[in-house]
Protein backbone atom coordinates (compact mmCIF):
# COMPACT_ATOMS: atom_id res chain seq x y z
CA UNK A 1 0.00 0.00 0.00
CA UNK A 2 2.00 3.16 -1.18
CA UNK A 3 1.17 6.25 1.30
CA UNK A 4 0.63 9.68 0.03
CA UNK A 5 3.00 12.02 1.85
CA UNK A 6 1.60 15.21 0.44
CA UNK A 7 -0.90 15.74 3.57
CA UNK A 8 1.93 14.30 6.36
CA UNK A 9 4.35 17.18 4.82
CA UNK A 10 2.36 19.96 4.45
CA UNK A 11 1.01 19.32 7.92
CA UNK A 12 5.05 19.45 8.99
CA UNK A 13 5.10 23.13 7.05
CA UNK A 14 2.55 24.40 8.92
CA UNK A 15 3.49 23.08 12.30
CA UNK A 16 6.82 24.85 11.32
CA UNK A 17 5.42 27.48 10.17
CA UNK A 18 3.39 28.47 13.37
CA UNK A 19 6.18 27.47 15.39
CA UNK A 20 8.42 30.55 14.10
CA UNK A 21 6.14 33.44 15.88
CA UNK A 22 6.74 30.99 18.96
CA UNK A 23 10.39 30.82 19.01
CA UNK A 24 10.58 34.42 18.71
CA UNK A 25 8.76 35.12 21.76
CA UNK A 26 10.91 33.01 24.21
CA UNK A 27 11.92 35.02 26.55
CA UNK A 28 15.98 35.63 26.30
CA UNK A 29 18.32 37.49 28.27
CA UNK A 30 22.05 39.47 26.96
CA UNK A 31 24.32 38.14 29.53
CA UNK A 32 28.09 38.44 27.63
CA UNK A 33 29.21 40.01 24.91
CA UNK A 34 31.32 38.81 22.02
CA UNK A 35 32.97 41.85 19.67
CA UNK A 36 34.69 41.62 16.60
CA UNK A 37 35.44 42.38 13.22
CA UNK A 38 35.00 40.14 10.24
CA UNK A 39 37.26 41.11 7.14
CA UNK A 40 37.15 44.72 8.88
CA UNK A 41 33.35 44.77 9.34
CA UNK A 42 32.89 45.34 12.99
CA UNK A 43 30.62 42.84 14.35
CA UNK A 44 28.56 43.02 17.74
CA UNK A 45 27.06 40.03 19.41
CA UNK A 46 25.47 38.80 22.42
CA UNK A 47 25.92 35.59 24.32
CA UNK A 48 21.70 34.82 25.35
CA UNK A 49 20.59 32.80 28.72
CA UNK A 50 16.82 31.69 27.45
CA UNK A 51 15.92 30.82 31.74
CA UNK A 52 12.85 28.74 30.92
CA UNK A 53 14.70 26.35 28.57
CA UNK A 54 17.08 25.85 31.46
CA UNK A 55 19.66 26.84 28.63
CA UNK A 56 22.16 29.70 27.15
CA UNK A 57 23.98 30.31 24.38
CA UNK A 58 27.42 30.40 26.39
CA UNK A 59 27.79 26.70 27.73
CA UNK A 60 30.27 24.09 28.64
CA UNK A 61 30.70 20.66 29.39
CA UNK A 62 33.39 18.99 31.79
CA UNK A 63 34.63 15.24 31.19
CA UNK A 64 37.17 14.67 33.75
CA UNK A 65 40.33 16.82 33.37
CA UNK A 66 39.02 17.81 29.65
CA UNK A 67 36.10 20.62 28.87
CA UNK A 68 34.23 21.82 25.93
CA UNK A 69 33.41 25.27 25.82
CA UNK A 70 30.56 26.83 23.30
CA UNK A 71 30.04 30.19 22.96
CA UNK A 72 27.56 31.27 20.51
CA UNK A 73 26.76 35.04 19.98
CA UNK A 74 23.66 36.21 18.67
CA UNK A 75 23.54 40.03 16.90
CA UNK A 76 20.73 41.91 18.16
CA UNK A 77 20.49 44.40 14.96
CA UNK A 78 20.13 41.53 12.71
CA UNK A 79 16.08 40.64 11.76
CA UNK A 80 15.96 36.88 12.80
CA UNK A 81 17.75 35.87 16.23
CA UNK A 82 19.13 33.32 13.70
CA UNK A 83 20.77 35.62 11.73
CA UNK A 84 24.36 36.81 11.77
CA UNK A 85 25.43 34.12 14.00
CA UNK A 86 29.07 33.81 15.59
CA UNK A 87 30.01 30.89 17.26
CA UNK A 88 33.43 29.90 19.13
CA UNK A 89 34.34 26.22 20.11
CA UNK A 90 36.80 25.07 22.33
CA UNK A 91 37.63 21.75 24.05
CA UNK A 92 40.67 22.01 26.66
CA UNK A 93 42.46 20.28 29.30
CA UNK A 94 42.33 22.49 32.68
CA UNK A 95 39.78 24.36 34.18
CA UNK A 96 41.60 27.88 34.49
CA UNK A 97 42.89 30.50 32.34
CA UNK A 98 46.17 28.45 31.67
CA UNK A 99 44.05 25.73 30.78
CA UNK A 100 45.81 24.10 27.29
CA UNK A 101 43.70 24.49 24.58
CA UNK A 102 43.50 21.03 22.37
CA UNK A 103 41.08 22.08 19.45
CA UNK A 104 38.97 25.23 18.85
CA UNK A 105 36.96 26.24 15.93
CA UNK A 106 34.90 29.19 14.68
CA UNK A 107 32.08 29.85 12.53
CA UNK A 108 30.35 32.86 11.25
CA UNK A 109 26.70 32.13 9.76
CA UNK A 110 25.47 35.60 8.17
CA UNK A 111 21.71 33.85 6.76
CA UNK A 112 21.16 31.48 9.69
CA UNK A 113 21.17 27.93 8.53
CA UNK A 114 20.86 28.87 5.16
CA UNK A 115 23.75 28.67 3.02
CA UNK A 116 26.32 29.74 2.13
CA UNK A 117 27.93 30.03 6.12
CA UNK A 118 31.82 30.59 6.77
CA UNK A 119 33.77 27.88 8.67
CA UNK A 120 37.44 27.41 9.79
CA UNK A 121 37.56 23.79 10.01
CA UNK A 122 39.10 23.42 6.73
CA UNK A 123 41.05 27.44 6.35
CA UNK A 124 43.88 25.31 6.59
CA UNK A 125 44.91 27.94 9.61
CA UNK A 126 44.01 26.80 12.97
CA UNK A 127 42.14 29.01 15.17
CA UNK A 128 43.97 31.27 17.96
CA UNK A 129 42.37 31.28 21.40
CA UNK A 130 43.53 32.99 24.24
CA UNK A 131 42.25 33.30 27.84
CA UNK A 132 42.41 36.50 30.10
CA UNK A 133 40.22 35.06 32.34
CA UNK A 134 38.64 31.54 33.01
CA UNK A 135 36.46 29.60 35.65
CA UNK A 136 34.46 26.45 35.17
CA UNK A 137 32.71 26.72 38.91
CA UNK A 138 29.48 25.84 38.96
CA UNK A 139 27.94 29.17 40.03
CA UNK A 140 30.09 31.41 38.70
CA UNK A 141 31.62 29.90 35.39
CA UNK A 142 33.05 32.73 33.13
CA UNK A 143 35.38 32.91 30.06
CA UNK A 144 37.20 36.55 28.79
CA UNK A 145 39.17 36.60 26.24
CA UNK A 146 40.40 36.93 22.45
CA UNK A 147 40.26 34.84 19.16
CA UNK A 148 41.56 35.14 15.75
CA UNK A 149 40.43 32.81 12.97
CA UNK A 150 39.96 32.39 9.33
CA UNK A 151 36.94 30.88 7.95
CA UNK A 152 36.22 29.80 4.86
CA UNK A 153 32.89 29.63 2.61
CA UNK A 154 30.52 26.60 2.49
CA UNK A 155 27.58 26.22 0.53
CA UNK A 156 26.13 22.90 2.63
CA UNK A 157 27.81 21.04 5.36
CA UNK A 158 28.59 18.44 2.62
CA UNK A 159 30.14 20.85 0.02
CA UNK A 160 33.89 21.38 0.11
CA UNK A 161 35.37 24.50 1.31
CA UNK A 162 35.89 27.39 -1.33
CA UNK A 163 39.45 28.37 0.17
CA UNK A 164 39.52 31.55 -2.44
CA UNK A 165 36.36 32.70 -0.45
CA UNK A 166 37.51 33.17 2.94
CA UNK A 167 37.24 35.91 5.97
CA UNK A 168 39.46 37.14 8.65
CA UNK A 169 37.86 37.14 12.15
CA UNK A 170 39.48 38.62 15.09
CA UNK A 171 37.59 39.71 18.22
CA UNK A 172 37.35 39.28 22.02
CA UNK A 173 34.57 37.85 24.10
CA UNK A 174 33.35 38.09 27.54
CA UNK A 175 30.61 35.58 29.05
CA UNK A 176 29.57 34.13 31.95
CA UNK A 177 29.04 30.40 31.11
CA UNK A 178 25.74 27.75 31.99
CA UNK A 179 27.00 24.04 32.70
CA UNK A 180 24.96 22.08 29.95
CA UNK A 181 23.52 18.91 31.33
Amino acid sequence: MKLNQAPILAAFGLAFCMAQPALAQIARTPVGAVNATIDGTPYAGETLDVPSEGTSTAEFRSFGPTASLSIQAHDPEAESIMRNVLSIKISLMGSDASASIMDASVSWWPDGMSKPFYLSEDSGTAPEVVFDALSLEDGASTAQGSFSAIVCRKDSMFAEADTSDCRQVEGTFDTPLRKAD
